[in-house]
């Protein structure tokens, strides 16, 4: 073969298989960060919620394989399946999503949007999408497999990801917002120790219901699709399942993200008559004329 069309070749394969691999993931916090607004003073921030889920990857990968070592799930049975889609993956990969999301909520300032709670969360897990997907793709020999791979997680396992994220990030923004407040409950000055104790009640419900949300959902995730390896007979009606599943968890994901922007505009429409205000209040007071 001519060097220079094997050069080609190979050259259009790789921006393929980069295509299908990580443009998902470029596309999804692409949209997610202009909702949230304020992309040039987060930059650096999502840029270390992003590498934070990808070096996750390490201790959440020793975890899996202690667990795996310890429950020895077998995934022919109903039961190792359970144990593999909900205790080894989903309960180790969304705590330490939850743990590194949680650590940088406890020192930012910048939690000011209801919508910034899920494009904190989204930052974090496709950060970890990101890693996972290499490993997935470059654990194959044949070429054709990796392109194959890669297509594969780019319509399944980076959208569900990416829908385990809404749901954290949506209760997140819940819990330390307020449910209409707009007030970071964290960094307002006493704001917790004054709080009133429905707040509070609040605060730590809508945290559980953060974490929880997201280790059920990945773990039904899972689990519809280990099912078919455990009992052949369940195998298509689990895979139907998992469709119907995917589908509800894309519309609802929609909603989350539309309901949490309402909350935001609402918020800016009720600021929007004191920032007026005080912008034309400054002004006068620098005006030459008076």
């Amino acid at each position: 073969m001519n060097p220079w069309l094997f050069l080609f070749l190979i050259s259009g394969y790789f921006f393929f298989l980069a295509i299908y691999a990580f443009g998902p993931i470029l596309l999804l916090l692409k949209r997610i960060s202009d909702a949230a607004g304020g992309q040039k003073k987060l930059f650096w921030k999502y840029v270390f919620l992003f590498l934070g889920g990808a070096l996750a990857t390490a201790p959440i990968l020793l975890c899996e394989i202690g667990l795996t070592e310890i429950f020895d799930p077998d995934p022919k049975t109903i039961r190792g399946a359970f144990i593999d889609a909900f205790v080894v993956a989903g309960f180790v990969e969304e705590t330490f999503k939850f743990i590194v999301l949680m650590l940088f909520v406890l020192t930012t300032s910048r939690f000011i949007r209801y919508v910034r709670g899920i494009s904190f969360a989204a930052f974090v897990s496709m950060g970890f999408a990101f890693v996972e997907n290499i490993f997935y793709i470059v654990q194959h020999d044949l070429p054709n497999h990796h392109l194959i791979t890669a297509i594969t997680r780019a319509l399944t396992s980076i959208p569900g990801h990416f829908s385990f994220a809404v749901l954290m990030g949506y209760f997140l923004s819940l819990a330390v917002l307020g449910k209409n407040k707009g007030v970071n409950i964290l960094k307002t000055k006493g704001a917790f120790a004054e709080a009133s104790a429905s707040r509070k009640w609040n605060f730590f419900k809508y945290l559980a219901l953060s974490y929880l949300s997201a280790v059920g959902a990945h773990g039904v995730y899972d689990f519809l699709l280990m099912v078919g390896r455990a009992d052949a007979d369940l195998g298509g009606l689990g895979f139907v399942a998992w469709i119907g599943y995917m589908v509800f968890v894309y519309k609802g994901t929609v909603m989350l993200c539309d309901q949490l922007k309402a909350k935001d505009d609402k918020l800016r429409e009720k600021n929007a008559p004191k920032k007026d205000y005080y912008r034309i209040a400054s002004s006068r007071a620098r005006s030459p004329m008076r």
